[in-house]
């Protein structure tokens, strides 16, 4: 039910466009939003994911390596890999496996932004800014053509959601329910660029 009333107020959010036209520069730490870096050592969640028409559901296994490199996998319960990716590390992203039909390059760049805006990849020492909005602060960082947005409240005490966009539209919302420190309990994800939703709901082991 709660991911239900989030995809619907992310549905209606993401409808406006130039979304970050009334934000403007405040004083702050863009690096506060760190604290809230998700903290991964073999979890494993239940996963549905709409994927360009395709319907896949699974589970999505997140494990931090001993190379320092962190994995993503996502398979179905019976065992077929629909993909399985490493972050960080020497290579920063790698490919591990890709299913066919899953194997195309928006697919693949969607799946790793999204990834790094929950890791907060983006998040980086001298390359930050913080705007001020609705609902609160925009903790900013910028790689590219694109920005990684991590909304708090006024105070830095609270991660409200993370969005992914360019100076103008949002492309992608991200939105962790966290009952348990760091390690989110549940994660939804919206692009509005194109036909792509994941939800993941973590599983007790």
């Amino acid at each position: 039910m709660r991911f239900l009333l989030l995809s619907s107020l992310v549905l209606l959010t993401g409808a406006c466009t130039n979304s970050y036209k009334t934000l403007r520069t405040t004083a702050g730490d863009p690096l506060c939003v760190a604290k809230f870096r998700p903290v991964f050592q073999s979890q494993l969640y239940k996963a549905q994911a709409v994927v360009t028409g395709h319907r896949l559901s699974g589970l999505l296994l997140i494990k931090s390596m001993e190379d320092s490199t962190t994995r993503v996998v996502f398979s179905a319960e019976t065992g077929f890999k629909f993909f399985d990716f490493s972050f960080g590390g020497r290579d920063g992203f790698k490919v591990v496996y890709i299913m066919k039909k899953l194997d195309k390059k928006v697919v693949v760049d969607a799946l790793r932004n999204d990834f790094d805006l929950l890791f907060q990849s983006w998040v980086e020492p001298g390359k930050g800014m913080v705007k001020k909005g609705e609902p609160g602060l925009y903790h900013m960082f910028s790689k590219g053509s694109k920005t990684a947005y991590y909304i708090t409240d006024s105070t830095c005490s609270k991660l409200l959601h993370s969005e992914l966009g360019s100076s103008r539209k949002k492309l992608v919302e991200a939105y962790s329910v966290n009952t348990n420190g760091n390690i989110p309990d549940s994660m939804f994800i919206q692009h509005y660029n194109f036909d792509f939703t994941i939800t993941l709901k973590k599983l007790e082991r």
